[in-house]
């Protein structure tokens, strides 16, 4: 099976960015821009045209902490690589501002998120926040939320079937321990990638595996 990797970047100075991007074997480079300090137009729209199609941009801090960087740099930075072929991935309930402004952009691929840190809600909810982000012209659609027990993460399994029926592009993830089983099976399933760290320490979100433990759990699945 062909599984696609996504490499998350939380680092504090373009340096160490640029050090995370020439890392090999990934399809994508998610990049954590409200992380990076010493951010400025000049690296962003130089990474972009060196790394063409490859990269995710975040505006978002982990936990959905309060974003640093004002409104209008982030709007301001849309704008700069609205000619780029990147991705933006926006969380569909506290980035309503910078999803109308990306909206004059129809080049920039968007990932339209829902994030909740601490349950999974029951599938009537997701479902009908899905039916309000069907509304985005979006890339793909995902649902990332904290699983409490092992069954809410065979019910995000369930919720992805769902999403594969209507034949919408997809990432399902169960965060914590106990939603391990969504990443793996999530990638067997139709997620559009996995997001897998190097190493463990440089993770982006609780319960990821790195990009060598899913390979081992992949071969023996497979």
């Amino acid at each position: 099976m062909q599984i696609k990797y996504c490499l998350p970047i939380i680092k504090n100075t373009k340096k160490e960015v640029l050090k995370s991007l020439k890392t090999e074997g990934y399809d994508f480079y998610e990049i954590w821009l409200d992380y990076i300090k010493d951010l400025d137009d000049k690296f962003l729209t130089g990474i972009a045209k060196a790394y063409k199609g490859n990269l995710i941009f975040l505006f978002r801090r982990q936990n959905l902490e309060k974003i640093k960087l004002s409104l209008e740099k982030r709007q301001q930075i849309i704008s700069l690589l609205s000619n780029f072929s990147i991705v933006v991935d926006l969380d569909f309930l506290t980035q309503y501002e910078e999803l109308q402004h990306l909206k004059q952009y129809p080049k920039i691929k968007l990932i339209l998120s829902y994030h909740n840190y601490k349950e999974t809600p029951k599938p009537d909810y997701l479902w009908s926040l899905v039916s309000k982000m069907k509304k985005y012209n979006s890339y793909i659609l995902k649902i990332a939320t904290f699983c409490q027990k092992e069954t809410d993460g065979l019910s995000l399994l369930n919720f992805q079937i769902k999403l594969k029926n209507e034949k919408l592009r997809y990432i399902v993830l169960g965060m914590g321990k106990k939603g391990l089983i969504t990443r793996i099976f999530g990638s067997i399933w139709g997620n559009q990638f996995s997001f897998a760290p190097i190493d463990i320490k440089d993770r982006s979100a609780e319960g990821q595996l790195t990009k060598k433990q899913m390979e081992n759990i992949l071969q023996e699945v497979g």
